[in-house]
């Protein structure tokens, strides 16, 4: 709707004096009563003039108010009802902050001592206290409130007390990853496959129900197809803050810091060191690679597919796992020619600290599972493990096993945080088994890990991991191995694990280091080493030159190899580059390849390559490739292909994705993990790009963000600066301590419609008083003020649109805009009944 505005001077002179008015508004002086002569207003009616709400300064009428509280620059998470309480005298208002609310803040004893209540105990006296201030800010429709930090009981900026977290709404969601691959050989069948993998479940107050599933499917010309769905667990659960722990129900994996992890159908209770302040975590575990061409890299862990993606030739490393993924994880990257690599990663864990006087534990009881179908075995266990404080810098812990059958294991250790020199833990497990034909062992394990953290850059750590277990000493996957298998399990006898990853100022290079040793009993040795090193330089004109240098081996059951990897990139311009790359491994021998990338579209990039091994290009038989990779606010794509000359033809294709419902609205976004939490933001208006246009609101104008950490504070922003030309938005930041799982949701304020200048009259012809309030009926938020004469400014207004002005001591009457207004002089004609 288009609206005409030719502007007179003299109209000029009504817009110069609303503003003026609206001045009033801003203005932040004591309260005191302030009286206007309204024989300055240059109006034909003088007495048409309501000015009570500008009489007291910072005025706010009372009522209801559905409020965002800032506390000392932090918002709450969720939005608050607040009421502002009449005065006796019915001339201004208080500000009630209500017990529930107050409580939040975690005041300390003698703060709260300092409290009173009034209006029938529903209010308390905190915004009157000298040291406090209490600030209403209606354009963002904040309520900031100031508290010195002594009165706090907490003072960590970088952590939210358990009293603040949201548990989110009420809401389904789906998340998923769906895979597809066509391999054709110039002679030979041609073969499909296609693997989808997610999670799936409902959110009900604080309890998360979630449900994982794998799906793969082959077809090779001339051979039977091979499909198989399997739900891989299935389970139930909800954090409980006032003991810090995660209650969990169902098929899960044993959560241990002592003992092997393995999967059962039970319970456990666990302490949950994300509700912990960020210096007192741990972090999560990676993997590294090299692939030799497009393949697909899968991580599981006793069968269950945890990670699935597909990589370009090279080094790959993979950061996206949870801190709760531990033990060992096997890794398969599948080539695009249809070969295959196996290997085992062990993820590092920092040895196990506490803070002085407090314990942290960990139990669980239930039977374990087997295999893809969860098929439960014998005997059942109960596991147990705890660590306490005992001093500043010394940790008491231990831990057991215990069965209905024929195992049992105890564990105890201690740990020591050596300041800047790291931390280091020691322990010592003693098992004791009776298996079929060895009869009774009983064996002993020792352990010993340091780890150290530099803290300023945050993500430099260096760990270092050795364990050494007697020949008769048995893990519980390993008894049950033996007892419900075939009878053979490898044990172990000595790993060394040993992770770093280093900035050295000096030659300005950054170094990452990871090797694995490991040596069993009854079966030879498996190693894993990689080293890599990259650094970024100019030579004369040619900036931001980047090298990478790669090298890994790797021996694991039949697989016997050794990699090199060299990259050299040339930045053409933003968002271009050139590179070479050069391998070198032990069974296909030397290749290169040169190739260009295109980055400067930030949400498509992609990649075109040719090479191949020095036989290949001497015979003509080189490789093309190419990669695509797209980034949308529903989901990320990616497509891959090569072509072989008189070898083969290869394609690859991936979506990621998610898929959120509440009572609120449903939105297809990015995608998620089923127990990271992810936020709901509705505006009402389409088309609205939140968090660098990651997410953009639907056509019914809800948006999901992903990407939220749990118990720690996120910020979710609206791109003010992309917004539609026809779209205004208040409050456009939204931060919230969500706990594990949750879909958080929150209202923000948008209007779409045009601004324009608007005459008011009643149905007798008069105006409605100056200072008069007009209000949108479909969002209860304000579009503007009366001025002289009935002029008005008002914001987001569209064809059809319905409004209320209100004046006076209840008086109002309301406007339905008409989708062609009547203009009068260039201005907008609006009546008002």
């Amino acid at each position: 709707m288009s609206f005409a505005m030719n502007r007179t001077s003299a109209e000029i002179k009504n817009v110069l004096w609303f503003i003026f008015i609206l001045s009033g508004c801003f203005i932040s002086v004591r309260s005191f009563a302030v009286e206007f002569n309204v024989n300055f207003i240059d109006s034909a009616d003088r007495n048409n003039v309501d000015l009570s709400r500008f009489q007291v300064a910072d005025y706010i009428a009372p009522g209801e108010y559905l409020l965002d509280v800032v506390l000392n620059g932090r918002t709450f998470g969720e939005q608050s009802v607040i009421h502002y309480i009449p005065t006796a005298d019915k001339k201004n208002s208080r500000l009630c902050l209500p017990p529930v609310l107050v409580d939040k803040f975690e005041l300390t004893k003698d703060a709260r001592e300092k409290l009173t209540l009034w209006h029938h105990g529903e209010c308390t006296s905190l915004d009157q206290q000298q040291e406090v201030t209490a600030r209403y800010d209606q354009e963002k429709q904040t309520l900031n409130i100031s508290i010195p930090q002594a009165w706090l009981t907490f003072h960590d900026q970088n952590w939210v007390p358990p009293s603040q977290w949201d548990d989110g709404v009420n809401g389904a969601l789906l998340d998923y990853n769906l895979l597809g691959s066509r391999y054709m050989p110039q002679s030979g069948d041609s073969t499909t496959s296609f693997s989808s993998y997610g999670t799936t479940g409902f959110n009900l107050g604080p309890w998360r129900a979630r449900a994982d599933y794998q799906y793969s499917s082959s077809r090779t010309s001339g051979a039977p197809a091979s499909d198989k769905f399997t739900w891989t667990q299935t389970y139930l659960y909800r954090a409980l803050p006032s003991v810090g722990a995660r209650l969990t129900g169902g098929q899960t994996y044993l959560s241990s810091d002592i003992f092997d992890s393995f999967r059962f159908l039970g319970v456990s209770l666990n302490s949950d060191q994300r509700m912990l302040p960020p210096s007192l975590r741990g972090y999560a575990p990676q993997v590294t690679g090299i692939a030799k061409t497009n393949a697909k890299v899968s991580i599981s862990q006793n069968g269950r597919v945890i990670y699935q993606t597909n990589v370009s030739p090279g080094p790959f490393v993979v950061q996206d796992l949870t801190e709760a993924v531990q033990g060992a994880l096997d890794v398969k990257i599948e080539e695009e020619n249809g070969s295959v690599t196996t290997y085992q990663v062990t993820t590092a864990t920092i040895p196990f600290l506490t803070r002085k006087g407090q314990v942290r534990f960990k139990t669980a009881m239930g039977k374990p599972t087997t295999g893809s179908s969860n098929h439960v075995l014998q005997p059942g266990f109960y596991s147990g493990e705890m660590s306490w404080g005992a001093l500043n810098d010394f940790s008491l812990y231990g831990g057991l096993i215990s069965t209905t059958g024929n195992y049992q294991a105890q564990a105890i250790g201690v740990g020591q945080n050596l300041q800047k020199l790291g931390a280091v833990s020691f322990d010592v497990t003693r098992s004791s088994a009776t298996v079929p034909v060895a009869g009774k062992q009983t064996g002993l394990s020792y352990r010993a890990n340091y780890s150290k953290r530099f803290d300023s850059t945050g993500s430099q750590i260096t760990f270092a991991g050795y364990r050494f277990s007697e020949k008769t000493f048995m893990s519980f996957s390993q008894y049950l191995d033996k007892v419900n298998g075939d009878g053979y399990s490898r044990d172990d006898k000595q790993t060394y694990t040993v992770t770093a990853n280093q900035y050295l100022p000096w030659p300005a290079i950054t170094l990452y280091l990871s090797a694995t040793h490991k040596v069993y009993w009854n079966e030879s040795a498996s190693n894993n080493y990689s080293v890599s090193v990259s650094k970024v330089f100019d030579i004369g004109r040619f900036t931001g030159i980047s090298a990478t240098f790669s090298a890994s081996k790797l021996n694991y059951r039949d697989t016997d190899e050794n990699q090199m990897f060299l990259s050299l990139s040339l930045p053409l311009s933003s968002g271009q580059q050139i590179s070479y790359d050069a391998q070198q491994d032990s069974q296909s021998g030397y290749s290169q390849t040169a190739s260009y990338y295109n980055s400067q579209d930030p949400n498509n990039s992609w990649r075109v390559g040719a090479g191949g091994s020095s036989p290949d290009l001497q015979k003509g038989n080189g490789v093309f490739r190419a990669n695509y990779q797209h980034m949308s606010p529903y989901g990320q794509f990616g497509a891959n292909g090569s072509v072989k000359n008189n070898d083969y033809r290869s394609v690859n294709a991936n979506w990621y994705g998610s898929f959120t419902a509440t009572a609120a609205g449903a939105a297809l976004h990015q995608s998620s993990a089923g127990s990271e939490p992810r936020m709901m933001v509705s505006t009402g208006v389409k088309g609205i790009p939140i968090s660098d246009g990651a997410s953009v609101t639907n056509d019914y104008g809800i948006a999901v963000v992903n990407g939220v950490s749990s118990y720690q504070t996120s910020d979710i922003r609206v791109d003010v600066n992309n917004l539609p030309d026809d779209v205004e938005v208040y409050s456009s930041v939204v931060s919230k301590t969500l706990t594990e799982g949750a879909i958080g949701f929150r209202k923000i304020r948008a209007i779409k419609g045009e601004r324009l200048m608007a005459v008011i009259r009643l149905a007798d012809g008069s105006h409605p008083p100056l200072g008069a309030a007009v209000t949108d009926n479909s969002s209860g938020f304000e579009a503007g003020l009366i001025g002289d004469s009935g002029l008005a400014y008002l914001a987001g207004v569209s064809g059809e649109k319905s409004l209320t002005v209100r004046w006076g001591d209840g008086q109002q009457c309301q406007i339905q805009v008409p989708p062609q207004p009547v203009t009068y002089s260039g201005q907008v004609l609006l009546p008002c009944t």
